[in-house]
């Protein structure tokens, strides 16, 4: 089969919920969120933009903030 559309829906303040937030956390706009990534093709290409970009350890950094963090925080 051929894609012949795509739908992306957003949250109320037009904020894209994929991944959600833990609902026990709740969220405080502007939290930062958290990259969440569940997919071993798309780890990939992170690791390699990663290179790309000079960082060629891949990893995600362990101080980027919590999900209701504000942007100077991290």
């Amino acid at each position: 089969g051929t894609i012949v559309d795509i739908e992306v829906g957003l949250g109320p303040a037009g904020e894209m919920r994929y991944p959600s937030y833990p609902q026990s956390q709740g969220w405080v706009f502007p939290g930062v969120g958290e990259f969440i990534c569940n997919d071993k093709y798309l780890e990939a290409d992170f690791k390699a933009a990663a290179a790309k970009a000079g960082h060629p350890e891949g990893e995600l950094p362990d101080d980027a903030g919590e999900y209701n963090d504000t942007p100077e925080k991290t």
